[in-house]
């Protein structure tokens, strides 16, 4: 794939949205933690790890040693503790490095989360909000889908996300009724009714389920995009988090259902059904220069939330 610096984004977007907004970032799927396992991440060049304990706990903090510096991905857990391979201090889950003396410096402790079957970690100076997620999300059960790279930045996916035109052009639905945006709870959102216009065995499917309409709401939280959606007789769940790299992004999807008979054919089906909607998007992303089209009353909305957003721009 290409670099990200092969598709830079148009100027107006540069210097009117960040590049990393702060708040909470999809860093991997909790069951790629396991036990004893420690994990890095780079966040607005920001070194970061997380592992799992013995116990099972789930911790984040800086990526290097304050003692001297080496890289802690590469050290160990034990027991409760994480090692670091150069001198085999151990650090504790608060940061503190036992057996230095009183001089050495604590690694910055980071906010981590787990939800939906997916690990959350903060990035900001203050205390984190409450982690995104779709309404009455305790009530839905959850699956996740392995990591898809995407040769794109994340502004150009949560712009496709808004995206009413292409609806009709990439996934062959038509809307039936106005649009309505709005802003609350630090997300902006938008609401529309659809119809299927197309003839894959998906699309098929999805107007026969839905009895052709299909009520959306798409929520934006920064790199964090929510789709929820009522089929009349069930309501569904995606929570799609974007997490930049060198190479564009990486997308990690957790799909929900309502539990009932056949929970686990239908978790299946739910995401399915959510991944062959969300695979017809990433293709015409890959390299897209992102230029803003204000007309759109959707586009609009989102554009004037993200540029409201606090973060890095580099």
């Amino acid at each position: 794939m290409r670099a990200l610096a092969s598709h830079p984004l148009a100027t107006r977007a540069n210097t009117d949205i960040v590049r990393w907004p702060y708040g909470w970032y999809v860093v991997g799927r909790a069951d790629d933690v396991p036990k004893r396992a420690v994990r890095s991440v780079s966040i607005a060049g920001r070194e970061c790890v997380f592992y799992r304990t013995e116990s099972g706990a789930l911790h984040a903090m800086d990526g290097h040693c304050p003692h001297m510096g080496a890289h802690l991905r590469h050290g160990a857990v034990v027991g409760e503790h994480l090692r670091c391979a150069l001198h085999g201090y151990l650090i504790d889950e608060l940061g503190k490095v036992r057996g230095t003396g009183s001089g050495c410096p604590r690694a910055r402790k980071w906010h981590i989360a787990e939800r939906f079957g997916l690990a959350f970690v903060y990035f900001g100076s203050d205390e984190p909000p409450a982690l995104p997620a779709p309404d009455e999300a305790d009530q839905f059960a959850w699956t996740t889908g392995k990591a898809v790279p995407i040769d794109a930045d994340w502004r150009c996916m949560a712009t496709n996300a808004f995206d009413m035109p292409h609806l009709c052009t990439i996934h062959h639905r038509e809307l039936v009724a106005p649009i309505d945006t709005g802003v609350s709870d630090g997300r902006v959102w938008l609401r529309y009714v659809s119809r299927v216009t197309g003839g894959s065995l998906s699309d098929r499917f999805m107007k026969w389920v839905a009895r052709d309409r299909i009520r959306v709401r798409m929520s934006c939280f920064g790199t964090v995009i929510l789709a929820e959606t009522d089929l009349g007789f069930t309501r569904t769940a995606a929570v799609l988090g974007m997490l930049p790299d060198k190479n564009g992004l990486r997308a990690f999807g957790a799909f929900g259902i309502r539990p009932g008979r056949g929970l686990r054919l239908r978790l299946w089906l739910t995401r399915c059904l959510f991944t062959a909607f969300l695979r017809r998007d990433f293709k015409v992303v890959e390299g897209m220069v992102l230029r803003m089209d204000d007309r759109d009353p959707g586009l609009r909305a989102l554009f004037d939330h993200l540029r409201s957003l606090p973060g890095v721009r580099a």
